[in-house]
C-alpha cells in the first residue's frame, strides 16, 4: 500500500514538474514587448559599468534571448517534460531536465542573487534531485556494474 502511494505521489510530482517545464519552455518562443524601466537600468549599468544584481542577469539574459540560447533551452525543457509524462521515459526525462535546472539556478544564483529567484530555483532543483533519487535501483545498476568472475 506504501509503495503505491509512494509511486503515485511520484508520478503526481513528475507530471506536475513536466507541465511547468513545457509551459516555461514554450513561452521562450513567445515574444515579449521590451519593458523600458529595463532598457533604461542596461543602459545606465553598461556607460557606468557597474553590473550589480540583478542588472547582470537581466544582460544575460538578453544575450542569450538574442542568439536564440533560450530558445534552445527551450526546446530541452519541452522535450524533458513530454518525456517525463510517459512513465516508461520519466527517468530519461528527469536526467534531461537536471542540468537545465541546475544551469537555471547557477545563473540566478551567480547573477541574479534575489533570496525568491533563489529559493524558488532551488526547490525546483531540489525537487527534480528527489525525484531522480526514486530511480536509485536502475541509476545504480547502469553505473556500478559488477564484474563478472570468468571461470574457464
Amino acid at each position: 500500500m506504501l509503495l503505491k502511494n509512494l509511486n503515485l505521489i511520484h508520478a503526481l510530482f513528475t507530471v506536475l514538474l513536466a507541465a511547468f517545464f513545457m509551459y516555461a519552455g514554450v513561452k521562450k518562443f513567445i515574444p515579449k514587448p521590451p519593458r523600458t524601466e529595463d532598457k533604461v537600468a542596461l543602459v545606465e549599468a553598461v556607460s557606468s559599468g557597474i553590473y550589480a544584481p540583478p542588472v547582470a542577469f537581466k544582460l544575460t539574459m538578453k544575450s542569450f534571448g538574442q542568439t536564440g540560447f533560450l530558445k534552445m533551452v527551450g526546446v530541452f525543457q519541452i522535450l524533458a517534460g513530454l518525456l517525463m509524462l510517459i512513465p516508461q521515459t520519466r527517468l530519461a526525462g528527469l536526467l534531461l531536465l537536471l542540468p537545465v535546472i541546475l544551469n537555471i539556478f547557477t545563473l540566478h544564483l551567480f547573477l541574479d542573487n534575489r533570496p525568491g529567484e533563489n529559493i524558488e530555483t532551488g526547490l525546483f532543483l531540489a525537487l527534480t534531485a528527489l525525484l531522480i533519487v526514486f530511480y536509485y535501483k536502475k541509476i545504480a545498476a547502469l553505473v556500478w556494474i559488477e564484474k563478472q568472475q570468468h571461470s574457464f
